[in-house]
């Protein structure tokens, strides 16, 4: 897997799990994960991205998918 590809399927994540645990109304923001959670947009409703989960999915989808290959 090519780093572009990881990166973009992390961003995908980092999208897509604050917003299945509720978004900005839900139970996202009140826990620890809340740090390294950004708004993207100011007026954006309920919009979030993780960098942790980004970064995180992306470095793990890598290794991942490059051992496996090997």
């Amino acid at each position: 897997m090519r780093w572009l590809t990881a990166l973009l399927m992390g961003a995908i994540l980092g999208f897509v799990v604050p917003l299945l645990f509720g978004g900005q109304g839900g139970i996202w923001l009140e826990t620890w994960v809340k740090y390294g959670t950004v708004r993207p947009f100011p007026q954006s409703p309920g919009l979030l991205f993780s960098i942790p989960i980004f970064l995180g999915s992306a470095i793990a989808l890598r290794l991942f998918f490059n051992w496996h290959r090997n």
